[in-house]
């Protein structure tokens, strides 16, 4: 009798303390909120002038290589680092560029497509060529930021409703690295004149609070030194002001070689992910890296792809190449995981 009674009693603690899990669960459960997963793909420099026809009058995609990433996923940003426009007169004499408007649906690698204007090249042939480039921007479909015909229209974010996330996206042009030119050659915008979007901090941080509820913000930024494999002072000190007012993921572009990735309060900023689509002939601009995103509840895990520029075209690493740029970049990112097959692993909470 007395082994009925106690088998009977364990049976009622298994109960009790399955319920009490149970209950816990639930408890848990409900401070849990779940969304919708979706995915993100960031480039670096991507250019259809100079060189670039002669591969893509092949009719290549110059995503081919990498389309198992940029086009599955949902959405992807990219810097247009040339106006689109057939126009004559440049009006930047140093290093003018543009590429014809036919090309412009190659940017496009699925569904979702945005381009940052802000960069050295959008007015090089004046407010006709910005014109040109906005017009076939449009009619394929290819949403824009980071220049505009005043500063309000130039600074507005690209904010998106992705499945059940807001996804907002700033981009701005450090004007400190381009003192050298004067406003008719690259003009930054004003209340009253087009040109690129320049760091304004009354403006960013008016973008960054009235943002705040989006499930991320990333902000794109143009600075930095061109062919320098660190960054400098000053895209330190805008990066780390960004993430303390509320950014979650900084990428840079202009120096068209990678730099390195840091972590600063439990968010990533990336100072260059380098070349994407690009014609240089110079070899330290063919290493270069592009970003996956993966949003899933509350988390951001994000994957570095490491890729080196062939014929113009990004191509994944190879694993031991890989391996090697990573554990090169400076500064080197906290908690970092480089897999075997030689890419980088990073993620964060979208909560913090």
């Amino acid at each position: 009798m007395k082994k009925k009674y106690l088998s009977f009693g364990i049976v009622i603690v298994i109960l009790i303390l399955a319920l009490a899990i149970l209950t816990l669960y639930n408890l848990q459960s409900e401070d849990v909120e779940y969304h919708e997963n979706i995915s993100i793909a960031i480039t670096g420099d991507v250019m259809f002038a100079r060189k670039m026809p002669s591969v893509l009058d092949s009719g290549v995609d110059p995503f081919k290589n990498v389309k198992n990433v940029t086009s599955s996923a949902d959405l992807l940003l990219l810097n247009f680092e040339n106006p689109a426009t057939n126009a004559e007169l440049n009006y930047k004499h140093t290093i003018p560029i543009k590429s014809n408007p036919k090309y412009t649906h190659l940017a496009k690698a699925n569904n979702k497509t945005v381009v940052a204007l802000s960069n050295n090249h959008i007015f090089d042939y004046g407010d006709i060529g910005y014109e040109d480039t906005i017009k076939t921007l449009k009619e394929n479909d290819i949403l824009y930021l980071g220049a505009g015909h005043n500063i309000d229209e130039a600074t507005k974010p690209v904010t998106l409703e992705i499945k059940d996330r807001k996804i907002t996206i700033l981009n701005y042009m450090d004007q400190n690295n381009f003192k050298e030119f004067s406003q008719s050659e690259l003009p930054i915008s004003t209340k009253n004149s087009s040109g690129y979007a320049p760091i304004n901090w009354d403006i960013i941080q008016k973008d960054l609070t009235e943002n705040n509820d989006s499930d991320m913000v990333i902000v794109f930024l143009h600075y930095g030194n061109e062919y320098s494999r660190t960054p400098n002072n000053n895209q330190v000190d805008i990066s780390h002001k960004l993430i303390d007012n509320g950014a979650d993921i900084v990428v840079g572009a202009h120096p068209h070689v990678s730099q390195g990735i840091e972590t600063y309060k439990n968010k990533t900023i990336f100072y260059s992910l380098g070349n994407f689509i690009f014609d240089q002939s110079n070899p330290a601009t063919h290493i270069a890296m592009f970003l996956e995103l993966k949003l899933v509840n509350s988390e951001c895990e994000i994957i570095v792809h490491p890729i080196y520029i062939s014929n113009y075209l990004p191509t994944f690493m190879d694993a031991s190449s890989a391996q090697q740029l990573l554990v090169g970049l400076n500064p080197q990112p906290t908690k970092m995981n480089i897999t075997s097959s030689g890419k980088g692993i990073l993620s964060f909470s979208l909560d913090n």
